[in-house]
C-alpha cells in the first residue's frame, strides 16, 4: 500500500483518490487531544491548520469506512452485521459534524480537538469493520 498525504478538501473531490495515511494521523489526533488551554500551545494558526489536516483526513475516513461496510456480506454473522450498523451510525454522525461550519477563531482548539475525537471514532469504526471481514478459504 502507498500512502498520500491528505490536504484541507471542503469540497471531497480527492476522497478516492488518496489513501490513507493511518499512522501520521492518529499520532496528530493523539497531540491534539493531549493539548489544554492553561498550557503552552502552539501558534493560533498551527491549531487552524491541524483542525484543517484533520478535517480532510475525516473525509476520507468516511468514505473508506462506507466503501469498507458495503463490502461486508449481508448474510454474514452478527459481528459483521454489527459492524456495518455500527459504521453507518458513525458515518452519518461524522458527516454531520463535518458540515457545520467551522468554529470561529477563538474555539479552533475546540474544533481541532473535536476533528480528533472524530478521527478516533472512525479508525474504531474501520478496525471493527476489518475485524468482521471473513478470512478468504485457501483452495485446493
Amino acid at each position: 500500500m502507498t500512502y498520500g498525504s491528505i490536504v484541507h478538501d471542503p469540497a471531497g473531490r480527492l476522497d478516492t483518490h488518496l489513501p490513507l495515511d493511518r499512522e501520521p494521523n492518529e499520532r496528530l489526533a493523539a497531540v491534539v487531544l493531549d493539548w489544554r488551554q492553561d498550557e503552552h500551545l502552539p501558534p493560533q494558526a498551527d491549531i487552524e491548520q491541524t483542525a484543517l489536516q484533520l478535517t480532510g483526513y475525516a473525509r476520507l475516513l468516511v468514505h473508506e469506512v462506507r466503501t469498507k461496510a458495503a463490502a461486508l456480506p449481508r448474510d454474514g454473522h452478527a459481528s459483521a452485521v454489527a459492524a456495518r450498523t455500527l459504521a453507518q451510525i458513525t458515518a452519518t454522525e461524522a458527516d454531520r459534524r463535518l458540515s457545520a461550519p467551522p468554529l470561529p477563531t477563538r474555539h479552533s482548539l475546540r474544533a481541532a480537538q473535536s476533528r480528533a475525537r472524530l478521527v478516533s471514532a472512525l479508525h474504531c469504526a474501520l478496525d471493527r469493520i476489518l475485524a468482521a471481514v471473513p478470512a478468504s478459504v485457501p483452495g485446493p
